[in-house]
């Protein structure tokens, strides 16, 4: 940590105005990066329950209560 403050002294304060510069443009970029991955979690999050309760309805039409009901719906109410 020393040598990092050694050399701080050495550099030019344009120079290390520049580094300030990059270092706080890349934080913003780390703020927005974290954001984007915060957010796809939501979506993700969404997307499987979605796919959790079209297996449940896909599961509940292919028991056997429900064919039976169709079969026996089969015939016009007029019979």
């Amino acid at each position: 940590m020393a040598f990092l403050f050694k050399l701080l002294n050495f550099m030019p304060d344009n120079k290390i105005i520049a580094l300030e510069e990059k270092i706080a443009h890349i934080q913003h970029m780390l703020d927005d990066l974290n954001m984007v991955v915060f957010r796809q979690g939501e979506t993700i999050e969404n997307l499987s329950n979605h796919i959790k309760e079209l297996k449940e309805k896909l599961e509940n039409l292919k028991s056997p209560q429900s064919s039976q009901v169709l079969i026996n719906d089969d015939k016009p109410p007029h019979y």
